[in-house]
């Protein structure tokens, strides 16, 4: 009798476990109900370096078919694509290369281990050239990158001009980073905006599994990229230069514009995203007209209010010109002010009092700082908060030209 009570209350657990599992759905079900049969072309970026044991290269392969699986593979449908990278840019296999499941995922069974260094930059300009390329990539067809690496490039500046130039493609781009001695500062330039979508860590390679159905799920919300530079996809802002040339002189005024004009190419102009404006004339200020004066203490006096530095008057024009709809600007749109300054401020009670009122508009200030003459306690209070971030500092005019990618990048945050 006992036997039997028993039998029948183990039975019904048994039969309440096979209900229950039966009515979830497993994760990957989850992921292609959320995938659907969405087409897009996706190419996977995979560390081959030394750094990497082999086990780990054989998680990391076993870590993309399982992302694989989440996908309706076929020529109408998505399409994948593999390189791996260290010394060099290894393609192996195209979007082109097979059209089914199956042989996709042994493809990438039996892809060997490369030992060498980390060329990263190298990798990401053999995959936005050769394989997400205009050429073998689907007209209107999202084109997703997935980057995994286990640690920081072998130059990380090339590699942050190689993932920009991957993004202005128009194609979004996740990082994976495994392990401790990944560059998170590197990863965040690989990825697309908004990082917190885009980049992935973990802490090793035994852990991939953990974020692969998250990673499916991000891929298969991918929405087109907008085409162009990345500097302005995600916000709009209205950028103003300012330069004022008697303060900084002729020939350094000369350099300044040349800078200016190799950072336009790098602002995406698309349907106005960005819009730029240069603030550099002071006219009018510093003039005696040759009106009658009736003694020369008028003359005196009149001396005595014209202001010799254009950087009060230029701010002050910020908030009530430069941003107005009448002159261009636009209220929905981030406004945003670079001023470069090269000494200590001729008026600095009136600069930084103009600043502070601009800033009290919601005029972002950032400050491009030349040379070692120019003081903190007034570059502090000019620039917007954080410091850090709206601060660029350049030892002298003939090192402008290499503080673009640092400007680019604060300038760019959140844009």
């Amino acid at each position: 009798m006992e036997v039997g009570k028993f039998l029948t209350k183990t039975l019904a657990v048994v039969l309440t476990v096979i209900i229950v599992v039966q009515s979830a759905p497993s994760k990957i079900q989850k992921v292609k109900k959320a995938c659907g049969s969405k087409p897009a072309e996706i190419f996977f970026l995979l560390d081959s370096s030394s750094s990497i044991y082999i086990l780990d290269f054989e998680i990391q392969l076993e870590f993309v078919n399982n992302v694989i699986d989440a996908f309706d593979i076929g020529p109408n449908a998505t399409r994948i694509g593999v390189a791996s990278y260290s010394n060099k840019y290894y393609p192996n296999f195209g979007l082109n290369t097979y059209d089914n499941k199956k042989d996709i995922k042994n493809a990438v069974s039996k892809i060997s281990h490369k030992l060498g260094g980390t060329y990263t930059y190298e990798a990401l300009d053999g995959v936005r050239k050769n394989g997400l390329n205009e050429e073998n990539t689907r007209p209107g067809v999202t084109r997703i990158l997935i980057v995994l690496t286990d640690g920081e490039s072998y130059d990380e500046e090339e590699t942050k001009k190689a993932a920009l130039k991957v993004k202005e493609e128009g194609i979004v781009v996740f990082a994976v980073g495994i392990g401790n001695q990944i560059d998170r500062h590197e990863l965040e330039s690989i990825a697309s905006e908004p990082k917190e979508k885009y980049l992935f860590e973990v802490g090793k390679f035994g852990l991939l599994d953990s974020v692969k159905e998250k990673l499916a799920i991000k891929a298969c919300e991918v929405e087109d990229a907008p085409a162009g530079p990345a500097c302005g996809q995600n916000n709009p802002a209205d950028i103003m230069f300012l330069v004022d040339p008697v303060a900084v002189g002729e020939a350094h005024t000369q350099v300044i514009y040349e800078y200016i004009s190799d950072l336009l190419p790098e602002f995406n102009f698309n349907k106005n995203h960005i819009k730029v404006g240069l603030e550099s004339q002071n006219c009018g200020a510093g003039t005696l007209n040759l009106r009658h004066y009736p003694d020369y203490t008028e003359i005196e006096k009149s001396l005595r209010h014209i202001e010799i530095s254009g950087l009060p008057r230029m701010l002050k024009k910020l908030r009530t010109h430069s941003y107005k709809p009448e002159h261009g600007g636009r209220d929905h749109a981030r406004h945003m002010a670079v001023l470069f300054v090269d000494d200590k401020l001729f008026d600095p009670k009136s600069v930084l009092d103009q600043a502070r009122r601009s800033k009290l508009y919601d005029v972002e200030l950032f400050v491009v700082a030349i040379g070692d003459t120019v003081v903190d306690d007034e570059l502090f209070t000019l620039c917007s908060s954080s410091v850090d971030r709206h601060l660029i500092r350049v030892p002298s005019y003939a090192d402008l030209k290499a503080s673009k990618p640092e400007f680019l990048e604060k300038l760019c945050h959140g844009l």
